[in-house]
């Protein structure tokens, strides 16, 4: 009987060693979060590509608390690929990524001339995704662009074959109101437009796919609307937030707007099908979302104009 016992503490032992979670011993005091613990419901679909832009207000706002909350929420929705923003410490990125496996990350390289940065990235599940080709665009013109955007190469391949490949663009345009901003912004989308136009005449692959925090609206009137080079040409460009009535990503104390999206051209549209596109309103399911994470909503897209096949079936 006591040799029955020795050996069942012996294996209880080693299950609960297998399960504790890995944080940064330099960090600070923020708790981790047991592996049973669910922040949100889940999203993700297995058969289907997700993606999302999430800025994720000057990563880690709070600390490890922070790394924890969003390395579950990762999880929890399960979705396949995430253009970040704000991600101010490398290091902190890193203990992310080393909290979920099958996960991988990229960064840009810019970095302020304080020495100090906000900058963007992808995450994405590396089992079915390869990301290639990772440079800054727009390195040279800090009026439009004092974030350069991040450009890389993306490839879906499920066990059949490659279902969609495009080039992804994360960027983090100019914020504030004012007038001076706005023309900021509005020379950085002319430009953008311009550049991606230049790039499929040159041969590139014509799917592409830009996201991120733009920091103004869609819906303004024309008289102030920054993004018209796009919205004038649908031919060449869609936006997936266009529709989203009522619904906000940004969500500070005071004003509330959508001023994350995700833009696809035209020849991605096949993929996208009769996709879909909305608001993560994780705060509702999150209390401690506003505090310990961000003041900025996901924003999600789901394609269903192909589907993966992941396991075999």
């Amino acid at each position: 009987m006591r040799t029955w016992y020795a050996i069942s503490l012996s294996l209880f032992l080693i299950f609960v060693q297998c399960n504790k979670r890995v944080v940064d011993s330099d960090a600070d005091n923020g708790t981790t979060l047991p592996d049973s613990t669910v922040l949100v419901e889940r999203l993700g679909l297995t058969d289907r590509f997700e993606i999302a832009t999430w800025n994720i207000e000057n990563f880690p706002k709070a600390g490890t608390q922070t790394v924890n909350d969003v390395a579950q929420i990762i999880k929890d929705l399960d979705i396949d690929l995430i253009g970040v923003q704000e991600i101010a410490s490398i290091r902190s990125f890193n203990d992310l990524l080393d909290q979920m496996p099958g996960w991988k990350g990229v960064l840009s390289n810019d970095v302020y001339s304080s020495g100090t940065y906000q900058k963007t990235g992808i995450l994405y599940k590396s089992d079915f995704i390869s990301v290639s080709g990772i440079k800054n665009i727009f390195e040279n013109d800090w009026y439009a662009f004092p974030r350069p955007p991040l450009q890389a190469y993306v490839q879906v391949k499920d066990l059949d074959s490659v279902k969609f490949d495009f080039n992804i663009i994360v960027l983090h345009l100019k914020a504030s109101g004012g007038s001076e901003n706005e023309a900021r912004r509005k020379e950085a989308i002319n430009d953008l437009s311009q550049y991606i136009k230049n790039e499929i005449a040159r041969g590139a692959d014509p799917d592409f796919v830009v996201l991120g925090d733009w920091n103004d609206v869609l819906s303004d009137p024309e008289s102030t609307n920054v993004f018209l080079a796009m919205l004038n040409d649908p031919q060449t460009f869609t936006f997936l937030t266009l529709g989203l009535s009522n619904q906000y990503s940004y969500i500070s104390y005071t004003y509330r707007s959508l001023i994350d999206h995700i833009m696809i051209t035209k020849d991605a549209e096949a993929e996208y099908g009769a996709g879909e596109c909305r608001v993560l309103y994780l705060d509702q399911q999150y209390l401690s979302y506003p505090s310990n994470v961000s003041d900025h909503r996901p924003v999600f897209a789901r394609f269903n104009g192909f589907r993966l096949n992941l396991s075999g079936n």
